[in-house]
Order: structure tokens, then sequence, then C-alpha cells
């Protein structure tokens, strides 16, 4: 299989027994990049030998669920091997592996940070002590570790590499970290950092396209009722099959732009939706199934169901839905969950989208005084550069400028705390 310059670069690295931090953009080619070192040596020899059992871990279920699909089929259906290692995922919903036994298991970061502390969620008290040896040896995953909270599991996650470093392989990675954190995480992990470079970019054709950032002088939702006016334009300015996304930050104000959407007359013909983390399961699976397939890049044998569809959500899009959009329309948020939910408009290549961005009355769910800093100093960044195209570069500036105060701040509270978490760890152990 073809790999991207950087793909290679990490594939020796870890193979040679360096641990590492990748930063790369949405649609890069990550979690190839992480799995290929270990799919790459599982029926061959490497040297230094290479583990033959993978935890790959992630923030939220949707994403082990997609990626469990995604290598199923990669596995069993474009890789020829003899004897493919057994996949499973270890989740709250699905819990298939609960002694992480497998040669691959894709899981919750609750469901490895519990084993670790012995206390596994998947098993009675009696089998307490046997997860957290699964660990030792095995090749550690940790992807989308900006999700991670910075006063829970990234500390605890920390921990557990750094008691495991030299005897476990490890790679972490994300699309939005700041430069100072990504450095000093490396450092403090004893890795490599790796930031793809412009060239690194140039090589990969999914980064080929252009993605245009607007600032919008409305409220999506205020007091004074409910602005749509520039999603309706938006959406009816699109040629051929048009697809818009919303996104709200909280449940109550994507119900109501749903609502408002629906009412509209202009929009007679276009198919609107509503996801939310409020649906029961299996509404919200049929719901993120056909959003798979209405927004799904434009292939050959792919038919589509409707030629316009409107999909209005809150964070649960912002990770795990491999969608792509031409226009985004989203409430102020942090830089890095602006960045993470703009990965879901032009994410394939020579595609062009744009991304609005909306003030917020309230700052709920990111009222806190952290939270709230990144949040006002994304909104003066990006009013700064209405109307531009942002490559991986200026993404990473945007970055820098909103969450490099907020991450010194992390760093010291980790830095400050870590002493007291490894007495409360030993204390578990």
């Amino acid at each position: 299989m073809k790999l991207y310059n950087y793909q290679i670069q990490v594939a020796q690295l870890i193979q040679a027994g360096k641990n590492i931090i990748l930063q790369a953009p949405t649609g890069a080619g990550k979690t190839f990049a992480a799995l290929w070192p270990f799919l790459e040596s599982w029926e061959g020899y490497s040297k230094p030998p290479f583990p033959k059992k993978c935890v790959y871990s992630v923030p939220m279920r949707v994403l082990a669920n997609q990626f469990l699909a995604e290598y199923d089929n990669i596995i069993n259906n474009k890789m020829v091997l003899a004897y493919p290692p057994t996949i499973k995922r270890q989740t709250g919903e699905f819990r298939e592996d609960p002694e992480f036994y497998r040669d691959l298991t894709f899981a919750t970061i609750d469901q490895v940070l519990s084993s670790w502390l012995i206390r596994p969620y998947s098993q009675s008290k009696r089998k307490w002590n046997i997860n957290a040896g699964a660990f030792v040896g095995s090749y550690l995953i940790f992807d989308e570790f900006h999700l991670f909270d910075p006063d829970s599991t990234l500390p605890m996650t920390l921990h557990m590499l750094k008691t495991l470093n030299g005897i476990s392989p490890f790679l972490l990675m994300t699309a939005t970290f700041s430069g100072d954190m990504l450095r000093e995480l490396a450092t403090e992990l004893n890795a490599e950092p790796i930031l793809l470079t412009k060239a690194d970019l140039a090589d990969i054709p999914s980064q080929n396209k252009r993605r245009y950032f607007h600032t919008v002088d409305r409220y999506l939702v205020g007091e004074d009722g409910v602005f749509v006016d520039e999603i309706v334009a938006a959406h009816l300015s699109q040629n051929g099959r048009a697809r818009s996304l919303v996104v709200c930050n909280q449940v109550e104000r994507a119900q109501q732009v749903y609502q408002a959407l629906k009412q509209r007359p202009e929009l007679t013909g276009v198919e609107v939706r509503l996801l939310h983390s409020r649906f029961l399961r299996e509404d919200r699976q049929n719901i993120e199934k056909e959003i798979r397939h209405e927004f799904h890049k434009e292939e050959e044998n792919h038919v589509f169901a409707h030629d316009s569809m409107i999909l209005v959500g809150t964070q649960v899009v912002e990770v795990g839905l491999d969608m792509s959009s031409y226009a985004l329309h989203t409430e102020l948020a942090p830089g890095t969950a602006i960045l993470q939910r703009a990965g879901r408009c032009a994410r394939y290549e020579d595609e062009k989208g744009h991304v609005y961005v909306y003030p917020v009355e309230k700052f709920a769910p990111y009222s806190g005084k952290e939270s709230k800093q990144q949040c006002e100093l994304t909104w003066e960044w990006l009013q700064t550069r209405d109307g531009r195209h942002l490559d991986f570069e200026q993404e990473q500036a945007l970055i820098n400028h909103a969450h490099t105060p907020s991450d010194k701040r992390i760093l010291d509270g980790l830095h400050g705390t870590e002493w007291d978490l490894r007495t409360k760890i030993h204390a578990l152990w």
C-alpha cells in the first residue's frame, strides 16, 4: 500500500523504538500512519521486535465504531495476510474485549484508564488485576488526545505513558494542539514531535482543497430570536448537490435552529436533519448512517438519495463522522473545536467550502475561565482574517494564538499536581 512520506517517517521511528507525538490535519491519514507499523510487522520480522498487540484509545465511542469497520475492511479485504489479527472494540456500548485480550482493540479512554488503575469498568472485582498487564509491552495509540480532560484523562494518560516508557512503544496524535503544548509534552514523555510541513501536505491529495473562513455579526440564537438567513442564502447559492452543516454549542439551540429552518418556505424540497446526543441509540445510529451516505465524497458508483440537505447538530459531529459539506455554520467555540468542525467542510480532494462563525450571547458549555478566553482569542484572530482561505500553517497560527496562554497554565497545573496524582494511583494499586 502506498504511504505518504510522513507515514513512512512515523513507521521508521516507531519501529526503531522511538515514541511519537504526531500532529496532522483532518483527512491526512493519521490513523493509518499510526497503525501501519503494527500491520506491517504483523506477519514479518522487525528489528527490534515489534509488539504483536495494539490498543488504540479514543475519547468517543463513535470513533471506536468507525475505526473498527474501516480497519476490519482494510485488514480482511485489502491486505493479503495468511493469519490476520483479530480486531475488537471495547466501549461502554460494545464490550467485545473486556480483558484486552485481542490483537487489535479499539477502546474508549475510560475503558483503558480504568483498567490501568486496576479498577476496570469491564470486569468483576475478582478480575480487577488482569487488565493492566495487557498494556505492558503492547503498542499503545492515543487518538484525538486534545479532547482529553486536562484535569483527569490527560494527566492519567501521561502517568501511564511515563510508567511504561521503554517498555511499551506509544504514539499520541491530534489535529489541533498549540506548538508549545506539543513540544512540552514531547519533552515530558521523551518522544519525537512530528508536525507536518508544507512539503508533507503537498504529498497528500486530500489536502488539495480550499476553505474560507467568515465571521458573522449576528447571534445564531439570541434573545431576539433565531437568525438563519445566512444559512439559507449560503445553502441556496450552492451549485449542484447542496450540502450544509450547522453546529450549535448546546442541544436546545440546535433544536431552535432546526425548527427555524424547517419553517422557511425557501427550503421546500431541502432535507433538514437534526443530530445530537439525546437521541435514542438506534435513532442516532440511523441518522449517522444516512449522514455518512449523503455527505459522502462524490464517487462513480455512489448514489445519493437527496440533491439538497442541511444537517443541524452539536459537538457530536466534531469527530467520528466521515462527511463533507460545502458550507459550515458554527457558533463560536475554542479554536481547536472550530477547526475540528471545519474538518467536516471541504474535507475531500479539490473541494472548496466556506466556514461561517457566529458570536455567542452565552458561552456555555465553554463558560469556564480557560475556555471562555480561548473563545475570545479565537474570535479576535478570525475577525482579522475574515474571508480568507486558511491552510494548515495558518490554522496552527490560530491555535497558537488562542490556546498557548491556557496551555501554559494547563502544563503548569499538570506539573504541580503530578506528585499528588502519583500518590493516589499508587494507593489504588
